[in-house]
């Protein structure tokens, strides 16, 4: 069974992630085309993991045996660059090869549409219906299908970096700010080298710019354990920041001048607070439900709004759109802006924050500080996990009983997969059940550490409750 998540269709390599999934998914999108009507090509592009190269080729392979015609990546590149070629191509669909931050066994499809936007549930619904009415699949060697010009070399790197310089302000100068970044072996340095080239950011480190489909072991991913030997490199060689990108360069990550992690959250609305206060634009903001109401405060003291949406960028960007906001964003390291493409884009948000502390000529922690102080913000956010045996049931568990709080609960919201939890003064907590894993996600936002934790430790002990319910009834 393919399904498709927030993030597309992912799977371990070998297993559920092979030639002939890809194939199916591949002659499903082919038939949908098809009875559509459209005689535009698909793009499709691919990252640094494992066999991603091949796997574009066996997509474009089964897209020319429909006689759909296709403009393939001549080189790997970043998911938001593929999705800028189906808005700048005026093309209906994009394919991408990615799994994304997943660890180095799992690839994975991504599928864009019509604007170069994340394909939304009701397409991949209609695609995994056609998958599984699938009754044969077609396909064309890539050497023939290039020679009968159904499959097409093709390249936009040049275009899309031009495109996030029109987004920067031309009058900073950054000869003086001085950059550490880990491309964690992901596919972001081959743009975002070129990217501080052209924009005039003369001093930078890069470290793991190599090819290395194991990720050098690390999950490729910039959360706080990923960047943590950054840390000690910040500080002793007087780095201004160091950053990170995931493998396929949707997810930023920023370690300050201190060696601090700085969260996502304070990421979003750092760059939200600089837009409008600095080069005064105007708008609402879009957050997903697993992220800090820091920027919910920073909209408030701005005079503008926060809208909250289900996890998953397409409901960011569908919402972008429904409000006109400037900016949207979520927990994990993913934002754009609006006039940008519909999609995150941590190449793009990377010169961005250059920009802004350059722009603000102040330390990042000091900048953080001040967006903190703007909003009135004291809270403490942490993220956590609970890993369970058995799914099957879980939700509907959920869904029946409610975790045992130590505090006066207003209401619960049930996002899809996900399970919010809204208190008192602000305070609030959501459980995200993973598309790839056997795992919770869990965030929780409260006065104190102390209280976040306990309101995750009460999550575990209804989720074990389950679990050991299920481990009863198999014995």
């Amino acid at each position: 069974m393919i399904k498709f998540g927030t993030g597309g269709f992912r799977g371990v390599i070998g297993d559920d992630f092979n030639k002939e999934n890809v194939s199916l998914v591949a002659q499903a999108l082919s038939e949908i085309i098809l009875k559509s009507g459209s005689k535009k090509s698909v793009v499709v592009g691919y990252d640094y993991r494992f066999g991603s190269d091949y796997f574009a080729g066996w997509i474009a392979e089964t897209l020319a045996g429909n006689k759909v015609s296709c403009l393939l990546y001549t080189e790997p590149m970043p998911s938001p660059a593929i999705m800028t070629a189906v808005r700048d191509e005026g093309l209906d669909y994009g394919v991408m090869i990615t799994a994304s931050h997943n660890p180095y066994y799992f690839n994975g499809v991504k599928i864009f549409v019509k604007g170069g936007c994340d394909a939304d549930v009701e397409f991949t619904n209609l695609l995994e219906r056609a998958v599984m009415g699938v009754k044969e699949i077609k396909n064309v060697p890539l050497a023939c299908a290039k020679s009968a010009g159904l499959v097409q070399n093709y390249s936009n790197k040049e275009q899309y970096l031009d495109n996030i310089l029109k987004f920067v302000s031309p009058s900073v100068k950054y000869d003086k700010i001085n950059i550490l970044y880990d491309n964690l072996c992901g596919v972001g340095a081959k743009c975002i080298e070129p990217l501080f080239k052209k924009a005039g950011v003369k001093n930078y480190t890069i470290l793991h710019p190599e090819h290395d489909a194991f990720f050098c072991f690390m999950m490729p991913n910039p959360t706080e354990q990923a960047m943590s030997p950054l840390k000690q490199s910040v500080k002793v060689q007087k780095y201004d920041f160091a950053m990170a990108t995931d493998s396929d360069s949707d997810r930023l990550g920023i370690i300050d001048e201190k060696g601090n992690y700085v969260t996502s959250n304070d990421i979003l609305a750092c760059l939200y607070y600089y837009l409008v206060k600095h080069r005064g634009m105007k708008g609402d903001v879009v957050k997903n439900c697993a992220t800090s109401i820091l920027v919910d405060k920073v909209a408030e003291r701005l005079g503008y709004n926060c809208h909250e949406v289900d996890v998953g960028f397409k409901n960011i960007s569908a919402a972008i759109r429904q409000y006109d906001a400037l900016i949207g964003g979520e927990s994990s390291g993913g934002l754009t802006v609006r006039g940008y493409i519909y999609g995150k884009d941590s190449v793009f948000s990377s010169l961005l924050f250059t920009e802004m502390v350059v722009a603000m000529n102040k330390p990042v922690s000091e900048i953080v500080e001040e967006v903190h102080r703007f909003a009135g913000y004291n809270y403490v956010f942490i993220e956590d996990e609970i890993r369970f045996e058995k799914e099957d049931g879980l939700i509907e568990f959920l869904e029946a009983n409610s975790p045992q709080f130590d505090r006066k609960l207003l209401r619960c919201d049930h996002f899809n997969r996900n399970f919010k939890y809204y208190f008192e003064n602000g305070c609030w907590a959501i459980i995200r059940l993973s598309g790839t894993e056997p795992v919770f996600r869990v965030f929780a936002e409260c006065e104190s550490e102390e209280g976040a934790k306990r309101i995750v430790e009460q999550l575990r002990k209804l989720i074990n409750s389950y679990t050991e319910s299920v481990v009863e009834e198999v014995v």
